[in-house]
């Protein structure tokens, strides 16, 4: 089967007309997971997806913030459960950096069972991230990047597919040009874009870290890369922002341009 991004959550922080940040990477079997959203909301679009949890091995969370990692959490809860069950089929990676790695088992004391509490080091294996620490997860070359973020330790992560494309997930703030070699020139920018360029005064993105559609689309001219995907998006009107953005999106870059939908699958 062809790779694929599967995308579970799309929206900004505090989004409630639609899932945050999840996204797995797949050739439609063993699914990578790159954040995990802020809730329950994770385990109702695998389900929608008919991807079972089972199918997750490997978890990214690319920093603190509950918008990326609150899903993580059930996650944990619902694999565990199924390693206890003996239908969860070897261990479940997470990669972090060590400060969410101490929260997230701080988390899972305070919440979860004390029953699953052994798992963790034994079947439930955090990687502490440093910055370019490659792996090889489901079998594609996977390298993680200190993204030099202002607001909390941030990682990135690039990923060379299968069928010898690339693509890179920069996080939910803008490109740094300290990051420009897991950037430059690689098939798949991930790049968030939390509001069109007329709504900065509503939204503020500069001052909180974030871009416009307008920013994502220059810093994808000046990265030459051929395909630009736009997520981390505020909800105000979910009918209409795939058109509003592509449309702003297409006045400054001449790529492809991707604003997908919670529960849209890109083939890659």
């Amino acid at each position: 089967m062809a790779e694929q991004l599967t995308v579970l959550g799309t929206g900004f922080a505090v989004a409630t007309k639609c899932y945050t940040t999840c996204f797995t990477i797949s050739d439609g079997e063993e699914h990578f997971m790159i954040d995990t959203g802020g809730g329950s909301g994770v385990l109702t679009n695998l389900e929608t997806l008919n991807i079972s949890y089972n199918q997750v091995h490997h978890i990214f969370l690319s920093h603190c913030h509950t918008d990326h990692v609150m899903g993580v959490v059930w996650m944990l809860r619902m694999i565990g459960q199924s390693m206890q069950k003996g239908v969860y089929e070897g261990n479940l990676h997470l990669y972090c950096h060590k400060d969410i790695a101490d929260g997230v088992l701080s988390m899972c004391k305070f919440m979860l069972s004390p029953r699953l509490l052994p798992l963790f080091g034994e079947r439930i294996i955090f990687h502490c991230l440093a910055d370019g620490m490659t792996f090889t997860i489901n079998g594609r070359k996977t390298t993680f990047f200190d993204t030099k973020s202002h607001k909390a330790t941030q990682y990135g992560v690039m990923v060379d597919l299968l069928n010898g494309k690339t693509i890179t997930y920069l996080g939910d703030e803008p490109y740094n040009p300290a990051c420009e070699q897991y950037a430059k020139g690689v098939d798949y920018l991930m790049h968030e874009a939390l509001c069109l360029e007329a709504e900065e005064a509503l939204y503020h993105p500069h001052k909180i870290s974030h871009s416009t559609v307008k920013d994502a689309a220059e810093w994808a001219v000046a990265l030459e890369v051929p395909n630009l995907i736009l997520h981390h998006t505020e909800d105000r009107a979910m009918a209409t922002r795939k058109a509003r953005y592509t449309a702003e999106a297409k006045q400054y870059y001449s790529g492809n341009i991707f604003v997908p939908d919670d529960l849209e699958i890109i083939m890659l």
